[in-house]
């Protein structure tokens, strides 16, 4: 009889709801993966073109306000002696026409007369002088207001609105890359396989001494350079003496990699290399921005001191390169005073003497060019005019003779570069270089305070011009008040590198970002990650800002819109009226000659106080002329400037460092970021994808068939059929017959049973072992949903990620930080849609959605 299974339908149809549920919220899933691997690769085309615009917008500006800035206090100390001399000879012209005078006086009649001749001799003298100095008042200003102009637009850029913005934004970016790099971490199939590689790479970081073995000094000093403090303290030596399977007291490269597994310092490989990279491209972008001399010799022995003990080659190729005639000599011997000066940088990554080997290696390749780097280096003329401290001299040129003692050759240098004698021990070298460094320095300290005392002679030697330097300019020289050597330093050490030099830096920076490149896809690779757990360019971005807001407050006063119109007024004053000031003096003091002139010769009324010779020297200072203060410029405003300027040009140097260092970190991470997580999370996706389908179509014609099965069991569509067994129950024989007996029992509910509760609970039960394999499924669903609710919770509070509003606020607020900051054509306001970056609304709405239901049908 045919009876409808109705247990077997709404079990079946609560099944395929269940798996249709679990399939649909699996895909929603995989829909998910792929959208935040779409959003990856947005991520990155934003930090990529934000690490870009910083070197191609803000780096260029700041290397180009400071040039500008340069100039302008060297046509600052221009205009001050320029001043000096006007004041100087418009003084002596009018102490010559008064002894003129002075000759011819017994026949002088006219005073008035004659006195009016002289103004107007003066006047036209003075004229003549204060034509020279307009050009340079017009060269000041535009030097400077191209310069102010553009720090008045960083006042805005990097006021408090949009670096509340800035840090925001950093903040966003580490809070996406860090949960891209969770699934990541997790998900990599090849995470851990260039283990080997990775050991090769960072042993050599490791042994910083380069003795060929970590010890745990070594451990210590990494810890100290590195900023890893499971490496600190007593650990080092614990470390060492649980992996140093010899006992030789240190680590070679087979116990090195054992060591660096241990699981109290995970990923330890991973950090280090991570930080040589970064500071590898952090240099590499400071040598590529460099265009200045001394700016490229800096970046040169950093670069030195970072690779030295890791390549020697580099170390032969660069030292070939110095000694070959292909670099400029000034140059070449600029980077080995660096090297001479940083050989106690307590920052330098190992304690490696870099210097000795650079030296060891020019000496080998080029030794007569090292004469002639010794002798410039040995002149104290070539630093100052460098503008390099004269003071440091001596401990330099002993840093030097250190290395170059230390070989016969490097003895022979030291006596055709500096005069030393090529018989003594290193120590008495190193003495004598010391002795010559001081000679040297003491006495163009001493000719040169001696040169300055003797132009302060030449001027102001008349009376009259003493007058003009007290009543004008307060008593001081105009070019002797506020004389700063920092100043000087900052013009002189601000010389543009030649076309060499430049080529010398591009190779350097390609090969230093290339390295770096390629150091960081490998403990990607190892890792799994794009980035160490607490690199965080909200932390950059903060320094970045910090610097150049202590550049803005420097000189805020001349970049605000007040400031830079003051500054232009009083530069088109001085122009206007500055020669109405000194002939208005000029003319009290020719008063006062003549009054002198007529007590003497009782011409007319004597004024005695006039005629008083203390009076022409001190009283003149307390007369109330009505001058226009157009020599304010000159002894207020330049003289600040003079004072300011340099130590704004040192905080634009910081700042660009910073900027470099931010711009090459942002790339780095992201470029590896963009490689990785897009194909990773497709595959995820399709991976994802596939399982989920494939599960649903085996439970499907599963469920199904257990359906059909119900309906046959049950007599539709030729179910078994009750068959009379009149013969009744034969007992096997034989092996055969006992198979034959077990298979029909087992298929009775096939063929020859008609009890279908029987054949039903049957089937069912052979079924339970599927049970198995939904809970084991039903766990991961869990877990999967868990990781998903996880990930949404942590975008609670990352506005940025959520809604498209604050989003494009903050690309717009890029746009008006960076003008270059352009994303594949892309307009700011549709970029958060186009490039996907909203990660947390992708998460809500696509994995939230399909969550529960995947939890309620699993």
């Amino acid at each position: 009889t045919k009876v409808t299974p109705w247990c077997t339908i709404f079990l079946v149809a609560g099944a395929l709801t269940a798996h249709t549920l679990v399939l649909y919220g699996n895909l929603t899933t995989s829909r998910m993966l792929g959208s935040v691997g779409q959003s990856t690769q947005g991520w990155s085309n934003v930090g990529m073109q934000l690490a870009g615009s910083l070197l191609e917008d803000l780096e260029p500006a700041m290397a180009t306000t400071a040039t500008y800035l340069t100039s302008s206090i060297e046509v600052v100390e221009q205009i001050q002696k320029s001043t000096d001399v006007v004041l100087t000879m418009s003084g002596s012209t009018t102490d010559s026409a008064l002894e003129h005078i002075n000759k011819v006086a017994s026949n002088m009649t006219g005073v008035e007369d004659i006195k009016a001749q002289v103004m107007d001799a003066i006047r036209t003298v003075v004229h003549h002088l204060m034509d020279k100095i307009t050009p340079l008042i017009n060269k000041f200003l535009e030097l400077m207001r191209p310069a102010l102009d553009k720090m008045q637009e960083w006042l805005t850029t990097f006021g408090g609105k949009i670096q509340a913005h800035l840090e925001e934004f950093g903040a966003t970016m580490d809070k996406a890359q860090k949960m891209f790099d969770q699934v990541m971490a997790q998900a990599s199939p090849a995470a851990g396989l260039n283990a080997d590689v990775m050991v090769y790479n960072t042993f050599t970081l490791f042994d910083s001494d380069n003795s060929g073995e970590v010890q745990a000094g070594d451990l210590q000093e990494v810890s100290g350079i590195f900023g890893i403090p499971a490496l600190s303290g007593d650990k080092p030596k614990q470390l060492v003496k649980k992996y140093d399977a010899d006992g030789g007291g240190g680590l070679d490269e087979e116990e090195f990699a054992n060591f660096v597994e241990d699981p109290a310092i995970p990923g330890i490989m991973a950090v280090v290399l991570r930080k040589y990279a970064k500071t590898l491209a952090t240099i590499g972008g400071q040598v590529k921005a460099a265009k200045k001399r001394d700016e490229v010799a800096v970046a040169t022995v950093n670069y030195l001191t970072l690779v030295c003990a890791k390549n020697h080659t580099r170390v032969e190729w660069i030292a070939q390169a110095f000694t070959n005639g292909s670099l400029p000599l000034k140059f070449t011997s600029s980077v080995l005073k660096e090297l001479a000066q940083n050989q106690d940088n307590p920052n330098a990554m190992g304690s490696v003497d870099v210097g000795a080997d650079v030296v060891g290696a020019m000496l080998e390749l080029g030794p007569d060019h090292i004469v002639k780097m010794m002798k410039l280096v040995g002149s104290a003329a070539w630093w100052d005019s460098e503008g390099f401290d004269v003071d440091e001299m001596p401990s330099t040129l002993a840093s030097l003779a250190g290395w170059l003692a230390a070989s016969d050759t490097g003895k022979q240098v030291l006596e055709d570069g500096l005069g030393l004698d090529d018989g003594g021990s290193k120590d008495d070298l190193v003495s004598a270089a010391y002795r010559v460094g001081k000679e040297q320095s003491r006495k163009f300290s001493s000719d040169k305070a001696g040169g300055h005392a003797e132009d302060a002679a030449a001027l102001y030697a008349s009376q009259c011009a003493q007058v003009l330097r007290d009543r004008l300019l307060g008593g001081t020289a105009a070019a002797a008040a506020g004389r700063d050597e920092e100043g000087a330093s900052a013009i002189k050490g601000g010389k543009m590198a030649l076309p060499a030099t430049l080529e010398f830096a591009r190779w350097l920076s390609f090969n230093a970002t290339s390295t770096s490149n390629l150091r960081n896809n490998e403990a990607a690779e190892y890792m799994g990650t794009t980035s160490s757990a607490l690199q965080a360019f909200a932390t950059e971005v903060n320094g970045m800002v910090s610097k150049t807001q202590n550049l803005l407050n420097l000189i805020s006063t001349y970049a605000s819109p007040h400031g830079v119109d003051r500054l232009v007024n009083q530069s088109l004053e001085f122009v206007k009226d500055a020669t109405e000031d000194v002939v208005i003096v000029c003319e009290d003091y020719v008063d006062s000659r003549f009054a002198a002139l007529e007590c003497e010769l009782n011409i007319g009324t004597c004024n005695a106080t006039l005629a008083s010779p203390d009076w022409v020297k001190h009283g003149i200072q307390d007369l109330n002329l009505e001058l226009t203060g157009a020599f304010a410029f000159i002894t207020d405003t330049l003289h600040d400037l003079k004072v300011v300027l340099p130590p704004a040009l040192k905080n634009m140097k910081y700042a660009r460092k910073e900027v470099t260092s931010l711009s090459h970190g942002l790339s780095s991470v992201m470029t590896v970021l963009g490689l990785k997580a897009p194909p990773l999370f497709a595959q995820l996706s399709e991976i994802v994808k596939t399982v989920w389908v494939a599960y649903y179509v085996l439970f499907f014609t599963l469920t199904v068939a257990m359906l059909l099965y119900g309906f046959w069991a049950s007599g539709w569509f030729g179910g078994p059929q009750v068959h009379d067994d009149d013969g009744g129950y034969q007992a096997p024989t034989g092996v055969v017959g006992r198979l034959r007996a077990v298979r029909g029992a087992c298929c009775a509910c096939f063929s020859k049973c008609g009890d279908t509760a029987l054949c039903f609970w049957s089937a069912i039960i052979l079924m339970e072992i599927l049970v198995l394999v939904l809970f084991l499924i039903t766990i991961a669903v869990c877990i999967l949903g868990g990781v998903k609710a996880f990930l949404a919770a942590g975008c609670s509070q990352v506005y940025i990620l959520g809604d498209n509003t604050i989003c494009t606020t903050a690309m717009v607020m890029l746009r008006t930080f960076l003008k270059t900051f352009d994303v594949g054509g892309v307009d700011v306001s549709d970029l958060c849609t186009t490039e996907k970056l909203m990660t947390c609304q992708v998460i809500k709405e696509e994995a939230m959605a399909g969550l529960l239901l995947a939890i309620f049908g699993a």
